[in-house]
């Protein structure tokens, strides 16, 4: 009885058009699983910091009464630290001043953050917190929009708060807690040339733009229902 088989040829050429579709698509799979990650941990701390800010109402009355005049490390320490699961990673420079920036903390999933209260331009009025959250810890990129995130906790409703680089959030219906970006359109989230979400790069020694260029990629996210869009700039 006649046997067949394969050729050296052919087993080679097929070995060779396996590794081509490998090459063009493990790159893809690999950024998609990336893509998941960054958004399921977003997710995750955006809705331990809403939680706390919850549970810090119900024992401090609403966020429109709570004492923005604290130094920073003071209003984190009195406002969601006691409703959050952290640990500290780091010391501030300055962690008693208005102006600097807290000590660091990691969430149980490695998740790091520091705040810090900024007072917004003249004509915004009321002061704010910023946190500045690291869903990878000390791993690289440390880049706006892939591996950094901001959210705001504001005392009172406004039409604009502007942290000095633009403004950041618009139409606060209320005090409470807000990603960098709310209330913006998704064109202007995309494409406003300080802190869109696809104008990072530029010519800078570093690749990416200096300031807070990729900052509205934290409300994008949460606008396209949580997820990387394809014209999000990866």
């Amino acid at each position: 009885m006649k046997k067949f088989a394969f050729t050296l040829a052919e087993v080679l050429i097929t070995l060779g058009v396996i590794g081509i579709v490998a090459a063009i698509t493990l790159p893809i799979l690999v950024q998609n699983y990336q893509k998941n990650v960054t958004v399921t941990r977003l997710k995750k701390v955006y809705s331990e910091l809403s939680q706390a800010v919850n549970l810090s109402v119900n024992d401090n009355t609403e966020v429109e009464n709570w004492d923005f005049s604290l130094s920073a490390q003071d209003f984190l320490e009195k406002y969601l630290l006691p409703y959050i699961k952290t640990t500290k990673i780091s010391e501030a420079s300055k962690p008693t001043t208005v102006s600097t920036f807290t000590n660091t903390y990691s969430l149980l999933n490695g998740v790091t953050f520091s705040s810090k209260i900024f007072i917004p331009a003249s004509s915004s009025g009321q002061q704010g917190f910023a946190i500045f959250v690291d869903i990878n810890g000390k791993q690289n990129p440390n880049v706006l929009g892939r591996d950094k995130f901001t959210f705001y906790i504001f005392q009172e409703k406004k039409n604009y708060y502007n942290t000095g680089y633009g403004d950041c959030v618009k139409n606060i219906p209320r005090g409470g807690l807000y990603p960098d970006g709310y209330g913006f359109s998704r064109d202007r989230l995309l494409n406003d040339g300080w802190r869109g979400c696809n104008k990072k790069k530029d010519s800078s020694s570093s690749g990416y733009k200096v300031g807070s260029a990729g900052n509205y990629c934290t409300a994008l996210i949460m606008l396209d229902g949580w997820k990387i869009s394809p014209d999000y700039l990866w």
